[in-house]
């Protein structure tokens, strides 16, 4: 992640030098913040916040940028150059009202009803609330201390939801570079499946005696189970939580192991996976993907037919 976040600011540095036109900047409609795109580089902080009070931090701490929300987690890069850039671009097409009891009906208002988002972005204290999207074009807004309310040029996509901000999939493994999966659940029997090495098909082991497949490809389905993971929260490992976890292991193709550690607490479905970059931190993922990567024999066989007298 510290690698593409410093790859991700040199290319959005050298991006901007080639975007920056003299002649946009001083023909058409005014920028928001006409000193802000030749900035960006230099900027350390974005705060989002909500009329309901929900906020996202993002900072930059020495190459990356993180949320202060979620412990230090990096945020999706790709999406904070996008918000930056369009931020940046951002143009005042139409003076509106500077009558602060108009301010609710646009949703630029300070407090409720009718506030609006905050939005600042540091060094520099660029600082905007957003309101409503206008019906044709853009969004009203205004800046902090300012009654005077503006039509931007395109709508201001500002979210105070952290997870916004980041990349959901956790891990995403391609079912053809599974070479094996041992699934080993707190209370079931081992489950281990391997790729022969002749066909190249998935072969389930240990299949009961008498005991025959739901179907012919519910093998397939344990190399899919690192595809598109996703979170629903983040935060730092504690590794004393997953004293007890299920364990599900795979083996790549590249000889490369990454063990999944789950365990529900509080009613909470978590997850741990031991890999570089995510083994510092502990995931709450859905039920479903709990399930799946919880699965035993059972599941993976035919109903036992009842015994006929």
């Amino acid at each position: 992640m510290k690698v593409a976040g410093l790859f991700g600011m040199a290319v959005l540095s050298t991006a901007l030098l080639f975007q920056i036109n003299t002649a946009d900047v001083e023909d058409g409609p005014r920028p928001v913040f006409p000193e802000l795109k030749e900035q960006l580089s230099g900027l350390t902080s974005i705060k989002v916040t909500n009329p309901n009070g929900n906020s996202a931090s993002i900072v930059k701490r020495k190459d990356s940028w993180v949320l202060e929300e979620k412990s230090g987690y990096n945020v999706d890069f790709s999406k904070l150059s996008r918000f930056l850039v369009n931020f940046s671009e951002l143009r005042i097409v139409e003076e509106k009202t500077s009558i602060s009891s108009n301010h609710s009906r646009l949703g630029v208002a300070e407090s409720d009803p009718g506030a609006g988002t905050s939005v600042i972005i540091s060094p520099g204290e660029y600082s905007l609330l957003v309101g409503n999207e206008a019906p044709s074009q853009g969004s009203f807004v205004r800046y902090a201390d300012d009654a005077q309310v503006y039509l931007t040029n395109k709508p201001v996509a500002a979210s105070a939801d952290w997870i916004a901000w980041i990349d959901p999939v956790v891990i995403n493994i391609e079912p053809a570079d599974v070479r094996e999966v041992t699934i080993t659940p707190q209370s079931a029997q081992l489950l281990l499946a391997n790729r022969n090495e002749l066909s190249g098909e998935f072969e389930l082991l240990g299949i009961p005696t008498g005991r025959e497949l739901k179907h012919a490809t519910v093998v397939d389905s344990l190399t899919r189970l690192l595809v598109n993971v996703r979170m629903l929260d983040v935060e730092p490992y504690n590794p004393v939580m997953f004293d007890d976890s299920s364990n599900t292991r795979f083996v790549l193709l590249s000889s490369e192991t990454i063990i999944v550690g789950t365990i529900i607490v509080g009613g909470r479905f978590m997850m741990h996976i031991d890999r570089r970059n995510l083994a510092d931190w502990q995931f709450e993922i859905s039920e479903l993907t709990y399930n799946e990567l919880n699965k035993n024999m059972e599941s993976m066989l035919k109903a036992m037919e009842a015994d006929v007298e």
